[in-house]
């Protein structure tokens, strides 16, 4: 038995640039892509198909040929996906990498995607610098991304440079295997195990995220009434559509935000407000101010939103439509709790996914709630499987197993790594997920329940890290919690430690780390009694954040 997605569609075989831009069906004047912190930086679809041709005859003058690959190291800025189309309608390949990296860390990224140019800000320019230096990237291929008016470094250029040498047409074809085969971008994922590995994903793949995603699920948003005065003086009534609209405030070098930010935002003209970084007073004053209608969040958002004293003040929230929280799994009481802060109508859902599946691999169809901690249903195309440890395939409703899937969006593979691929597909092409999940029967919605590996075994009872998580993260300074299991130098156990990242200023004093002992005791005794001890560390933020531990989206 494998499992059928409810849908099936037909995909188009275009290049994604012309995917995005024959025949916009919206005013490709208005704005798309707007600063939250200047407003008045706006880019619209006309202006960015000029700028990204602009850039195209830059690249390709600068020496970039078919199958380069281009790094942006970079915060979130409206310019940064004119940067990426441009690089992909060069014929080139994008790769995007955390602007908190070290010198170390760019370095293993640069040699793993084989980018050949760098773009980067002054900012952050010394560790791409000694990266560079260490991987034999001359000065001439890395260009500064001075998008806010930054003084650039001596002997060094701006990425405005690129836009002196005329226009050129992007790189075009209609051809399902040109399209499967071509490679648009290698975002990166720590996959079930090991160091960051890079994942090629296809112009195929990211037209069908969207297509799939985005193009089977309208915003059936209702009709309101806008009034306006003439130049006589004469007030006209009018039915305007509400306009979709999100804020981007997770890093766009991921694929939890590349796709909508890059592909969706300029294809169905969706406007995108673009936070450089997140912070919490200007997330929510945003989504005020311009009446944003969706929100795609990761849980240390929902969490920071939920333990802010400005949520309680004033209903920021309450006009927002269509809530998802996806890159790990938010507690089901946690997302009531979120729930309602936003309108009565309003869904706030899970989805599911993974750099090797595009982004989301399922989810929930507007407008309906779930109110059970499900991730959803699995998307058009998408088929899915249960293997056991042995890898064999167990697929039955209401039984667990690790989730395998495949299909449209599912990454070809890890590039120029034999090993990952070998243990990650088999020979059906089946991607193996490693994450623990199984589908309910009644509803056929898919639950995550834990990650293969990831279980720890205490005095011969599985402990399953979610479970403490989320125990950690229901107390109010809390906001971001990960579990892993240690072994102890003669111990006959394995043990959970827990890396918590609490408000600052709280729990510092020994009473704070034995409250937080005392929650994963109370946890242990919940979960139908089994012993373990934690041992807890604060101020382990990097840990969290770097997907060792949380390796999902």
């Amino acid at each position: 038995m494998i499992f059928e997605p409810a849908e099936r569609v037909l995909l188009p075989t275009k290049d994604l640039l012309s995917y995005i831009f024959d025949d916009p069906p919206y005013d490709q004047d208005k704005p798309i892509y707007i600063d939250t912190h200047n407003p008045s930086r706006t880019i619209s679809c006309n202006e960015a198909r000029k700028l990204i041709r602009r850039l195209i005859a830059g690249l390709r003058a600068s020496g970039l040929r078919k199958g380069d690959c281009v790094l942006i190291h970079s915060f979130n800025d409206i310019n940064y996906s004119i940067l990426v189309l441009a690089i992909i309608g060069a014929g080139g390949i994008f790769t995007g990498s955390n602007p908190a990296y070290t010198s170390h860390e760019l370095a293993h990224h640069i040699k793993s995607s084989e980018s050949k140019f760098l773009i980067t800000e002054p900012e952050i320019l010394d560790p791409l610098t000694f990266a560079a230096a260490e991987v034999g990237i001359p000065d001439h291929h890395v260009w500064i991304f001075d998008n806010l008016g930054q003084p650039i470094p001596t002997k060094r250029q701006s990425w405005k440079e690129l836009l002196s040498f005329g226009e050129e047409d992007w790189v075009r074809f209609d051809d399902l295997q040109t399209a499967k085969s071509t490679t648009a971008a290698r975002l990166f994922s720590s996959g079930t195990t090991g160091l960051p590995k890079a994942v090629t994903i296809t112009h195929h793949n990211l037209i069908a995220q969207h297509e799939l995603v985005l193009g089977v699920n309208s915003r059936p948003y209702p009709l309101f009434t806008t009034f306006a005065l003439d130049h006589q003086e004469n007030y006209t009534l009018s039915d305007t559509g509400l306009q979709i609209s999100r804020i981007i405030a997770v890093p766009v070098f991921h694929a939890s935000a590349a796709p909508v930010t890059h592909i969706s935002t300029l294809k169905a003209g969706n406007v995108a407000y673009m936070m450089r970084r997140f912070d919490l007073e200007g997330y929510l004053s945003t989504v005020e101010r311009f009446d944003v209608t969706d929100l795609a969040m990761v849980p240390p958002i929902v969490i920071a939103i939920l333990m802010s004293p400005l949520s309680q003040k004033r209903p920021f929230l309450r006009k927002v439509r269509l809530a998802a929280c996806g890159a790990a799994p938010l507690d089901k009481d946690v997302q009531a709790r979120f729930r309602s802060l936003m309108g009565d109508d309003s869904p706030f859902t899970q989805v599911w996914g993974m750099t090797e599946t595009s982004c989301i691999a399922t989810m929930f169809p507007f407008p309906e709630h779930d109110d059970t901690g499900s991730v959803g249903r699995l998307i058009p195309n998408l088929e899915a499987k249960l293997i056991d440890e042995s890898g064999q395939n167990i697929s039955a409703y209401n039984v667990r197993g690790e989730l395998c899937v495949r299909g449209p969006t599912v990454t070809p593979g890890y590039y120029k790594n034999q090993e990952a691929n070998a243990q990650s597909f088999d020979n059906e092409g089946w991607f193996k997920t490693g994450d623990i999940a199984y589908c309910d029967r009644e509803t056929r919605k898919w639950y995550i329940v834990d990650r293969r590996k990831e279980l720890i075994k205490v005095r011969g009872f599985q402990v399953a890290p979610p479970e403490l998580e989320a125990v950690l993260l229901s107390h109010p300074q809390v906001i971001d919690a990960a579990v892993i299991g240690i072994t102890i130098p003669g111990a006959t156990t394995e043990f959970p430690r827990a890396y918590v990242e609490v408000c600052t200023g709280s729990a510092r004093a020994v009473q704070g780390i034995d409250g937080w002992r005392q929650i994963c005791w109370l946890n242990c005794e919940k979960s139908q009694r089994k012993d373990s001890q934690a041992s807890l560390e604060e101020d382990a933020k990097k840990e969290v954040e770097s997907g060792a531990i949380k390796p999902r989206l």
